[in-house]
């Protein structure tokens, strides 16, 4: 063999050799403004001048129900065979953009590259070396081959950027009884993270983040309000419940709510009992004793699931990437700036205004300790924003239990949104404005809370949020 034959050689394998040690991205995001089908790859017998198709999607056009079927595949099958309740006769799809950038400001995204040599997950999934800045993975490191995938993903989405949290008033459309009844429920609800942006020293602590809120309509859950608070310790330990206190108006006390491994954001039920004679309570199905109303400090599922994520309580696996047409810069008004949107016949229908095409990470978590029926979830998150997209959770059995879609805004397109450092002209969050949630055997919700705002809140705010004893006095 040649010099040269025996060099080349060389440098083949050598290529072979770096090509095969090269991490492989598990998700890589199409340019901006590049919409299916995408383009030709150099290496495939394809001919530009046969096999290149009209794009699928268009920014700018619209789909209406009677062009559903061009939809299917850009949904999640869930959804799509659920699509009499999601969609409509007289629904307005328009197709925003594909694959749009919506950058965190440069601080989360410096903090994240920083997280690069000091976080890490142990054999449980915990979250390991992580102090509460940027994302724990940047994304581009994340491999398809990786293990772990899944939970770096999951840690991501819960960890995503969200300014200072998010703050306002909510109204709950539940449908019961397979849609045969309705029930409305009006309050105000904040989310506050003491970590990810910039702020006081003095935040730096023990605590991820309180959240709370308090009921005004009707008058059986009028006044009801709560606080919850998560230790960072969660991160670690799944096994650690949050502290959750709820004002009961009736009693006029403040009952610590069961311990529970509250997954996302809590909420109390809705009713309130109302004291009778003899220490008994009349509640809307029958009367109870006092031990009733820690029963209603118990957490429900409803408005506000999905939102954040107690990781480590499931085993996550990375499933594929999947280009989906989500409504996650939505240009609707609902609640309270218009609170008359119609919302389709099944009451569950956000088939209007702006829908983008998306990159979505799929991931699948089952239960590590299941309750209450809990197999398994299974989320759509934004590979660029890691904002939640779409959400499916089934029971022990993998009957399906709910299926659920997120509708988000972005503050930095948003002209009425607060500018300050975390959300400018161009950069910014996705507020959590609505989601929509079918709910097997029992009908579903759909939560409006279109005048959220992101910006750091005043210090009485503050105050209020991150106390107890505000709670005390119906705060």
């Amino acid at each position: 063999m040649s010099g040269m034959r025996s060099f080349r050689l060389f440098c083949l394998t050598a290529w072979i050799a770096l090509g095969a040690a090269t991490p492989t991205p598990a998700v890589e995001v199409p340019p901006e403004g590049t919409c299916p089908p995408y383009a030709l790859r150099p290496g495939t017998d394809a001919r530009p001048d046969q096999d290149v198709t009209p794009p699928i999607f268009v920014p700018g056009q619209f789909f209406k129900h009677d062009s559903l079927d061009r939809l299917r595949n850009y949904l999640p099958r869930e959804v799509w065979e659920r699509r009499h309740v999601f969609f409509y006769e007289g629904m307005r799809i328009q197709v925003g953009s594909c694959h749009r950038r919506y950058p965190a400001p440069e601080f989360f995204r410096a903090a994240t590259r920083q997280n690069r040599e000091s976080v890490h997950l142990d054999a449980e999934g915990n979250l390991i070396g992580y102090g509460g800045e940027g994302l724990p993975f940047a994304p581009d490191t994340i491999e398809d081959a990786d293990p772990d995938a899944g939970w770096k993903w999951a840690w991501n989405y819960r960890y995503r950027y969200q300014g200072s949290g998010f703050r306002g008033p909510f109204r709950i459309i539940h449908l019961l009884r397979a849609g045969r009844k309705t029930e409305r429920f009006e309050g105000k609800f904040f989310y506050l993270p003491l970590h990810g942006y910039p702020g006081p020293d003095e935040r730096k602590g023990d605590v991820r983040f309180w959240a709370g809120g308090k009921f005004e309509n009707p008058p059986i859950s009028r006044g009801i309000a709560w606080r919850q608070i998560r230790k960072a310790k969660s991160d670690t330990d799944a096994a650690r419940a949050d502290d959750v206190f709820v004002w009961i108006p009736d009693e006029r006390r403040v009952r610590r709510a069961p311990p529970a491994s509250v997954g996302g954001i809590y909420m109390p039920t809705y009713t309130r009992g109302q004291q009778s004679g003899e220490g008994r309570f009349n509640l809307p199905d029958g009367t109870g004793s006092p031990g009733t109303s820690i029963s209603l400090a118990e957490h429900q599922r409803r408005g506000f699931v999905g939102l954040l994520l107690r990781p480590n309580a499931y085993r996550f696996h990375f499933l594929r990437a999947q280009d989906v047409l989500a409504p996650i810069n939505s240009d609707l008004l609902g609640y309270p700036l218009n609170p008359d949107l119609s919302f389709g016949p099944s009451g569950l229908s956000i088939a209007n205004g702006r829908w983008e095409l998306r990159r979505a990470v799929v991931i699948r978590g089952r239960k590590i300790k299941p309750e209450h029926n809990e197999g398994s979830i299974t989320l759509y998150i934004d590979a660029l924003t890691q904002a939640p997209l779409y959400m499916i959770t089934r029971r022990r059995n993998e009957l399906i239990k709910e299926v659920g879609i997120f509708v988000g805004r972005f503050t930095g397109s948003d002209p009425l949104a607060p500018k300050w450092n975390g959300s400018g002209d161009g950069f910014g969050n996705i507020l959590p404005v609505a989601e929509t949630f079918f709910v097997s055997g029992e009908g579903g919700w759909l939560r409006e809370s279109f005048e959220l705002r992101s910006d750091p809140p005043t210090e009485k705010e503050r105050k209020s949020f991150t106390s107890t004893i505000r709670l005390q006095r119906g705060h």
